[in-house]
C-alpha cells in the first residue's frame, strides 16, 4: 500500500451505505464502529451497547448526536455526518 490510509471520504461512505441498502449482506458494524472511533473519538465498545433510542438524528443546522454509557456516566457525542449516514443506515436494517 501507498499513500496515507484514513477514514473514508463523505463520497465513499454514501457508496458504502447504497451498497448496504442494496445488499443485506453488506455488514455496516465495522465501518460504523471505525467512523465512531476516528471521527467521533469513542472507544469501540460503544457500538455493542446502543440501541434505537440512543441515536438522535441531524435536525435542520444541529448535528446527530448518539448518548452513550461511558463507565457511570452517560455522555453525548456529536455525529460527523459520515458517521450519521452510516448510523442510520446500521439501525435501519
Amino acid at each position: 500500500m501507498t499513500g496515507r490510509q484514513g477514514v473514508m471520504t463523505a463520497q465513499e461512505t454514501r457508496a458504502l451505505v447504497n451498497a448496504a441498502l442494496a445488499d443485506p449482506t453488506v455488514d455496516l458494524a465495522t465501518p460504523l464502529g471505525l467512523s465512531l472511533a476516528l471521527r467521533e473519538g469513542l472507544r469501540a465498545t460503544v457500538l455493542t451497547s446502543l440501541s434505537r433510542g440512543d441515536y438522535h438524528p441531524a435536525v435542520g443546522d444541529t448535528p446527530g448526536s448518539l448518548a452513550y454509557r461511558d463507565g457511570d456516566q452517560v455522555s453525548v457525542a456529536t455525529l460527523s455526518p459520515e458517521s450519521e449516514l452510516l448510523m442510520s443506515a446500521y439501525l435501519d436494517r
